[in-house]
């Protein structure tokens, strides 16, 4: 796995080797065919939290940026002290979404839930007390096309924004016609009132946007239930090559 992604271990590291393959396969890089994720160029990390996806990214790959979004102000305080010396990194304290805006942000118990939209209450008996909102926290909101619009190709485009993916979607036209690959969250169940679930994610990006699911982890199941999967979606437009003909 580590070969396909393009990870070479030094001497030093190959007692890591099994953390590296648990980061490649938590950050979803594992997901890609063979030979494409050494060439990310520009990565973008929308909704980091403290860091948790962009650390395993890091310790996998080494790309020419990292672009990273939080709008959790304590959230994003980790994300400075963790990121702030590195040259390779850019840092962001907004939210993303359809506008340009101040927004209420829901931090919930398990702040990764937190979320600009309200959680369902019947998500309750699913995932339990973590899911309640805790405190409020107003946030500045802007879309990925005015914050990326310097940026003349994306790599690999990283959305984890608890049901908002639909918003963030909407501000982000020029911003996916030069992304190569997208990694998004597919939720099986609504999550929040209002919120994105699989469905509308993969209409917008196939039928809007002309991407293609490529692959998929495997999905987490809470109680019972198949609750959400990581989906990397590629541009055909972008990436003229993904894997070879599976048949003759």
């Amino acid at each position: 796995m580590l070969r396909d992604i393009g990870r070479r271990l030094s001497p030093t590291e190959l007692f890591k080797s099994d953390r590296l393959v648990l980061d490649a396969e938590q950050s979803g890089l594992s997901l890609f065919a063979p030979g494409h994720v050494g060439k990310l160029r520009n990565v973008v990390d929308v909704g980091a939290n403290t860091g948790q996806w962009s650390s395993m990214l890091l310790n996998c790959v080494t790309p020419k940026k990292l672009i990273i979004i939080e709008p959790l102000p304590h959230a994003f305080a980790a994300l400075q002290k963790k990121f702030g010396n590195n040259g390779r990194v850019e840092l962001h304290n907004v939210a993303i979404g359809e506008r340009e805006s101040v927004e209420t942000l829901k931090i919930t118990r398990d702040t990764t839930a937190a979320s600009l939209l309200q959680p369902r209450e019947e998500m309750r008996a699913v995932i339990g007390s973590n899911w309640t909102v805790t405190s409020e926290v107003e946030v500045p909101m802007t879309t990925l096309d005015r914050l990326l619009v310097d940026l003349a190709e994306i790599s690999l485009l990283k959305i984890d924004v608890q049901g908002y993916e639909k918003q963030v979607l909407a501000g982000a036209k020029r911003t996916l016609s030069k992304t190569k690959f997208l990694l998004v969250e597919l939720n099986f169940m609504p999550q929040y009132d209002g919120g994105s679930w699989f469905g509308d994610v993969h209409e917008i990006l196939t039928r809007d946007f002309g991407f293609f699911l490529a692959n998929t982890s495997r999905p987490q199941v809470l109680n019972g239930r198949a609750s959400m999967c990581d989906g990397l979606y590629v541009n055909p437009n972008l990436v003229r090559e993904w894997v070879k003909p599976d048949f003759v």
